[in-house]
């Protein structure tokens, strides 16, 4: 059970290194004057949604 739960573990931070690139080539380096670099997914998406919004 610890090998599926390292799988899960590193899904979840590679699909959280894709929003932050994703936000870096939008220009997007913080929010709230915090470091996107210190945020949590879910918090990410939210960024992302927000900035796809504006566009």
């Amino acid at each position: 059970m610890g090998i599926l739960y390292e799988k899960v573990q590193l899904m979840k931070e590679l699909k959280r290194q894709h929003v932050i690139h994703q936000l870096i080539e939008m220009g997007i380096h913080e929010y709230e004057g915090r470091e996107i670099g210190e945020l949590d997914y879910d918090r990410l998406k939210y960024i992302l949604a927000l900035a796809r919004l504006k566009n």
